[in-house]
C-alpha cells in the first residue's frame, strides 16, 4: 500500500507530458516543448540571476477570449467624435456602476452617461492610492488577481490589481502596433519570443512562457553587469535566444546598444518613458528594425502607439480617451488638455475619466497612415532623464524613485549638473521623524557610486509652481550623448 501511495503522489506531482505540477499551475497551457524551452532559458550557463518566479495563468477559456479581443482590435477601427464614448464602452461602465462604491456615489440616479458625459466626475490617482477597494467592483474573484506596483512620475507607490486575461490582452495590442509597422511575428513554443530589457539598480528578473504567443519564451532581464555570471554573459544569452521582440524603455535600449549586445530583433517596443526622435533614429540605425513608441500606465494599460508617420494613435478599441481642462470638462479638439481614459478590460479597475497626469492635444482628423482612431499630438508624458554615476555609468530615474519612495517625501526635485554634482530638494510630510535625510543621502550616494548628493528641505516646494506640480528629474546629460 505504501508503494501504491508513493506512486500516486509521484503521478500527482506531474501533469500531462511530464510537466511539473507547480509549473502547470503557473502556466496551465504549457506544453512539454515549451517546458523544455523554459528550462533551457532558466538553466542556460549565461542566464542572468533570476530572483522571481511567475507565469501567465492563462486558461483555454482565457485564450479564446483574448483571440476574440484580437479580432475586434484589428477590425474595430472606426473614426470617433468628441464627446461620450462609443456605446459599447458606455454599456460596460453602466454595467459596472452598481457594483463599485466609487461609481455608485459619483453616478447618481437619473444620470444619462451619454447625455451627461462631460459633467461626470473624474477619477484620479489619489482615488486609487486612498483605497483601491473603494473602486473595485463587489464580488471580484480575488484568487484570479495580479497586483502590480507603480511609482509613476511622482515616485509614490501605487498598487494596481489586474487579471491574467486582461494582462495577456496586452500582447495583441503589441501585435497591432507592430503590424502597423509591417512587422508580423510567428511565435513558436521552441523559441524565445520576447525579452523585456531593463537597466536598473534593482528589479525582478524571471523567465516564463506566453500561452497567447504560442507558448514562446519570455524573460525579463536587467542589463546591470553584476546581474550576470560573467562579463560577456548577456551577449551570449541574447545571441543564443535571439528573440524577435524586445520591450523596454529608451534608457535600457541605449544601454543594450552601449554594451554591444548582439540582439537582432524585428521590432523594439519602447514604453514607460518618452522616446526622443533622435534616440529613436539612432536605435533604428543600430538594430536595423522599427522602434515603436508606446504610451501606457499600469492603471490603464496601453493607451497609444506611434504609427509609421510618427503620430500617437489611441490603441485599444475598448478605451475612450479625452483631454480635459482643470475644471474637468473636455477641451476643444486641438487644444492641450490632461489625458483622461475610460473603459478598458481590467475587471478590478473600472475606469471613469481617469486623469493620467499627462498632457496632449487630441486630433480626430484622418491620418495618412490609415488608422482611423484619434491621435494624441505633442504628447507630454514621462520624459526620460539620464543621470551619471561617478564612474560615468548610467543611473535610471526609476532607481531614484525606488530610493525616494521609502522616505516621507511629498514632492521632490532631483537635479544633476554637467560636472556631476547632484542636488535634491524635498518637501517632506509634516512632522516626519528626523534623521531620514542623512539615510537618504547615504543611499543616493551609493546609487551614484560615491558621488555625494546635497539634500535640502523646502517646505514650499510646489507651492510656487503652476498647478502645484514640480518636474521631479532634471539632468544636464541626454541620451544622445
Amino acid at each position: 500500500m505504501a508503494r501504491k501511495a508513493t506512486a500516486q503522489k509521484t503521478r500527482a506531482a506531474k501533469s500531462a507530458g511530464g510537466v511539473p505540477a507547480d509549473l502547470r499551475a503557473r502556466n496551465p497551457l504549457i506544453t512539454p516543448r515549451a517546458a523544455k524551452l523554459l528550462h533551457d532559458m532558466k538553466e542556460h550557463p549565461d542566464a542572468p540571476k533570476w530572483n522571481y518566479t511567475c507565469g501567465d495563468r492563462i486558461t483555454r477559456e482565457d485564450c479564446e477570449a483574448v483571440a476574440a479581443f484580437r479580432a475586434e482590435l484589428f477590425s474595430a477601427r472606426e473614426p470617433r467624435k468628441p464627446g461620450a464614448p462609443p456605446l459599447e464602452i458606455v454599456r460596460r461602465i453602466a454595467a459596472q456602476a452598481p457594483h463599485s462604491e466609487w461609481l455608485r456615489k459619483r453616478i447618481g440616479a437619473g444620470v444619462d452617461l451619454v447625455r451627461d458625459w462631460d459633467a461626470l466626475p473624474c477619477m484620479t490617482r489619489e482615488d486609487f492610492s486612498r483605497d483601491m477597494g473603494y473602486v473595485m467592483p463587489d464580488g471580484c474573484d480575488l484568487d484570479n488577481m495580479y497586483v502590480y506596483d507603480t511609482s509613476g512620475t511622482t515616485g509614490h507607490v501605487l498598487f494596481v490589481p489586474n487579471s491574467p486575461r486582461a494582462v495577456s490582452s496586452y500582447l495583441p495590442l503589441l501585435e497591432f502596433a507592430m503590424a502597423r509597422h509591417g512587422v508580423r511575428v510567428k511565435f513558436s513554443e521552441e523559441k524565445a519570443g520576447c525579452i523585456l530589457v531593463c537597466a536598473q539598480a534593482h528589479t525582478i528578473a524571471y523567465a516564463s512562457v506566453h500561452a497567447v504567443w504560442n507558448n514562446s519564451g519570455y524573460a525579463k532581464v536587467n542589463l546591470k553587469p553584476s546581474e550576470w555570471p560573467k562579463a560577456d554573459s548577456a551577449k551570449r544569452y541574447f545571441k543564443d535566444f535571439n528573440p524577435p521582440v524586445l520591450c523596454g524603455d529608451p534608457v535600457a535600449f541605449v544601454e543594450l546598444m552601449r554594451q554591444g549586445i548582439p540582439a537582432k530583433p524585428k521590432a523594439l517596443l519602447s514604453t514607460a518613458l518618452a522616446l526622443a526622435p533622435e534616440v529613436r533614429k539612432r536605435l533604428e540605425k543600430h538594430f536595423k528594425c522599427p522602434v515603436i513608441d508606446t504610451y501606457s500606465l499600469n492603471e490603464t494599460g496601453l493607451i497609444s502607439y506611434a504609427c509609421p508617420k510618427g503620430f500617437h494613435h489611441v490603441l485599444p478599441h475598448d478605451l475612450h480617451v479625452e483631454t480635459l481642462g482643470a475644471d474637468g470638462h473636455a477641451v476643444k479638439p486641438g487644444e492641450r488638455g490632461e489625458i483622461a481614459v475610460s473603459g478598458g478590460r481590467n475587471p478590478f479597475v473600472p475606469l471613469l475619466r481617469y486623469r493620467t497626469g499627462d498632457w496632449a492635444c487630441l486630433e480626430y482628423k484622418p491620418c495618412a497612415c490609415g488608422d482611423a482612431l484619434p491621435r494624441l499630438l505633442d504628447l507630454e508624458g514621462r520624459a526620460p532623464v539620464l543621470f551619471r554615476a561617478a564612474d560615468g555609468s548610467a543611473v535610471n530615474n526609476v532607481d531614484l524613485s525606488r530610493v525616494l519612495r521609502k522616505y516621507p517625501v511629498v514632492q521632490f526635485r532631483f537635479e544633476q549638473k554637467k560636472d556631476g554634482a547632484c542636488a535634491l530638494q524635498v518637501r517632506p510630510i509634516p512632522d516626519s521623524p528626523s534623521g531620514w535625510t542623512e539615510r537618504a543621502k547615504r543611499e543616493l550616494a551609493e546609487l551614484f557610486g560615491g558621488q555625494p548628493v546635497n539634500v535640502r528641505i523646502d517646505e514650499q516646494l510646489g507651492a510656487r509652481a503652476k498647478g502645484g506640480k514640480v518636474v521631479p528629474y532634471v539632468s544636464a546629460y541626454t541620451l544622445e550623448k
